[in-house]
């Protein structure tokens, strides 16, 4: 088990959000090269934030799900693709973040993923195929985006929920 003091340093430097009354709301990010500050993770809802991130170019819709379950009832670790800095070019650094998002994907209860109009998004559509069957994944499509009927239509086959926004998905989220 971790140290108390780094359980609370987490608290204060905010990688960590534990809100609720009497332990009733925890929450944990984490991100590519951060560690878990538990030891077991048996008991949270592990959740994958996949979707649009546009190199980083895109609203941060990821920093707005950690708030929005920080504050719900319920424990909860949110796996989080989206770094600070990226530099892909860097020796071994695509390596590691592709295997750690097909890691942190199959290790996750649910998956959210969240796709823009605006973007093209080839990784998330790519995420998609490989989880359609696995009966994890809720996706949130903006009907402008140029590929939605193939997200429609893929997510009718599989009998994958569809919403035209990331807060139609979380009012239905089964949490």
């Amino acid at each position: 088990m971790k140290h108390p003091f780094y359980i609370i340093m987490l608290l204060v430097l905010g990688l960590v959000s534990c809100s609720g009354q009497h332990g009733e709301s925890v929450t944990y990010e984490i991100k590519p090269r951060e560690e878990l500050p538990v030891d077991d993770d048996r008991g949270f809802t592990r959740i994958f934030l996949a979707g649009t991130i546009d190199m980083g170019n895109s609203v941060d819709w990821q920093a707005q799900l950690k708030e929005y379950f920080s504050g719900k009832k319920g424990r909860y670790i949110l796996y989080n693709p989206r770094r600070g800095s990226w530099n892909g070019g860097a020796d071994g650094e695509m390596e590691y973040q592709v295997n750690w998002e097909l890691e942190h994907l199959e290790k996750a209860d649910i998956i959210i993923m969240n796709i823009l109009g605006s973007s093209k998004s080839p990784i998330t559509l790519l995420e998609m195929g490989l989880h359609a069957r696995s009966g994890k994944l809720y996706v949130a499509c903006e009907p402008s985006f140029y590929r939605y009927d193939n997200v429609r239509i893929t997510c009718d086959f599989y009998g994958i929920p569809l919403y035209g926004s990331l807060e139609e998905l979380l009012q239905d989220l089964p949490l």
